[in-house]
């Protein structure tokens, strides 16, 4: 693994936090039922999904 892909490997992890951080402030501060929870839930992962996917195609800058 070269520099650039450890970088974008350590970027990935400090983003996949910052969107967990973003679950547990909507889950701290609203009162959901269990479908707009998985809701949530399902479009976080999709933003973390999507981002990984952009980091593989895309050069650091």
């Amino acid at each position: 693994m070269d520099i650039q892909e450890k970088i974008k490997a350590e970027l990935i992890k400090e983003i996949n936090s910052n969107i967990d951080n973003i679950y547990d402030f909507i889950e701290s501060r609203y009162s959901l039922d269990a479908h707009y929870q998985e809701q949530i839930i399902q479009k976080l992962n999709e933003l973390k999904d999507v981002v990984y996917k952009s980091s593989q195609f895309c050069e650091l800058t």
